[in-house]
């Protein structure tokens, strides 16, 4: 018999309560102790874990109020249909203190006053970081909870760019193309920097605005290496605020792709879509010679055959995008930054970060370029996508297919585009 899906009891003062959102789909399979879905909370975003595995059916959409012991959803053996909303479901039995069923993943907010606002732990976190008074926001939520999009429909001049731990230090920005009124946010992969995308637009335009960013430790940015991927994305969510880029599409390479997805999953800034060429954080295993020696190299005859190990056909590397990276490396503290970044990052030739959850709880249009000669990250690790997560997979092709393949990059991009800001 079904298994019944609980809404349970998170706070005190309240039998009421908000999903956030579903964080399994309509028809998707479970493994018990997965996270389910996502409550809204006054002081605490909190995942719900599925109590047996099976397949999710939804019985409450996100957005809407449900009483506390209500059944939301089942979980279905395979052959079992769904129960009719009029039947009582069976209920699995679970410890007592809702936390067995629940996790809080996020505490924020501060103490209660007398004239408390209500508002969604997201919306709660952004404001936070922007120092935006929460009292002053009218919030269109059940019972004017404050949500998300109440805080990005305030006008830009009256956000703040979120604090970065990484220190106040700006990224460096470079508009790449100004024309258009849809933003793509060019972000680039390890050792590399926002010329990178030169390539790209030699193909020809992209059509929208194309913002490129140097990464910490990276280019004309601060040269230091932040802790994780969310104190990277801390620092990017603050320049495009400086930027008054307010929604985008993301372009990003290799490790800038990883970089991209928690981006995304953070939710601060609104990504519309994503196009990931070679992401990293996809498996452990990345090629520590190349790593290694890549870094070590100064000259252009020692560059030149860690830059022909990047792509397919070596006639693609050009002798401008030698010197540049030549140039690049004549920059001691830059290449120490390099080596300590790779240290951290890539530690033992391992990737000591994961996206793979990132993919799985969008739910925005996102595609892969993978190319399937890549030396650098192996091509298999495109096996760990979710099923919602298109595949390119570029024949003849290395780590570098905005480079080798630039035109074909270019539609799918302008695809993304279309997708990302297309009315949903």
């Amino acid at each position: 018999m079904p298994i019944a899906v609980i809404f349970p009891k998170v706070s005190l003062e309240t039998d009421l309560g908000t999903i956030g959102r579903w964080l399994k789909d309509d028809g998707a399979p479970v493994k018990q102790g997965e996270p389910l879905f996502e409550i809204d909370n006054d002081k605490a975003a909190v995942e719900v874990e599925a109590t047996a595995s099976g397949i999710v059916v939804h019985r409450r959409e996100a957005g809407h109020e449900v009483q506390v012991g209500e059944v939301v959803g089942q979980i279905l053996q395979p052959g079992e249909a769904p129960v009719d909303n009029a039947r009582p479901l069976e209920a699995k039995a679970v410890p007592s203190r809702p936390a067995a069923a629940a996790r809080v993943v996020a505490a924020v907010g501060p103490a209660e006053s007398p004239t408390r606002v209500i508002a969604t732990p997201l919306a709660r976190r952004i404001a936070a970081q922007r120092e935006i008074d929460l009292s002053s926001i009218r919030g269109s939520g059940p019972r004017g909870r404050i949500q998300k999009r109440d805080l990005l429909d305030l006008p830009l001049q009256a956000l703040k760019a979120p604090a970065a731990r990484t220190g106040t230090a700006h990224l460096h920005a470079v508009w790449l193309q100004r024309e258009g009124t849809r933003t793509v946010t060019a972000l680039h992969g390890f050792a590399s920097d926002h010329n990178a995308w030169r390539s790209l637009l030699a193909a020809g335009r992209p059509r929208g605005r194309l913002l490129g960013l140097d990464l910490p430790g990276h280019g004309r940015s601060p040269l230091v290496v932040p802790g994780d991927l969310d104190a990277i994305c801390e620092m990017v969510e603050a320049q495009l605020a400086l930027e008054g880029v307010d929604s985008t599409t993301v372009v990003a390479h290799s490790f800038g792709a990883a970089v991209a997805a928690r981006l995304a999953v953070r939710g601060f800034v609104p990504v519309r879509s994503l196009l990931l060429l070679a992401p990293a954080g996809l498996g452990p295993e990345i090629r520590s010679e190349f790593l290694k020696g890549f870094v070590a190299a100064r000259q252009a005859s020692s560059l030149l055959p860690w830059l022909h190990e990047l792509v397919c056909d070596p006639s693609v590397v050009s002798q401008a995008f030698v010197r540049a990276v030549e140039e690049q490396r004549g920059n001691e503290e830059l290449s120490r930054t390099l080596n300590q970044f790779a240290g951290h990052y890539f530690c033992d030739g391992t990737q000591t970060f994961s996206i793979r959850s990132d993919l799985e709880r969008l739910r925005i249009p996102v595609r892969v370029v993978f190319g399937t000669e890549d030396r650098i990250i192996p091509f298999a690790h495109a096996r760990a996508l979710p099923g919602h997560v298109g595949l390119h997979a570029l024949q003849r092709c290395g780590h570098l297919p905005y480079v080798e393949q630039p035109e074909l990059t270019l539609s799918i991009l302008n695809e993304m585009l279309a997708l990302g800001y297309a009315e949903r």
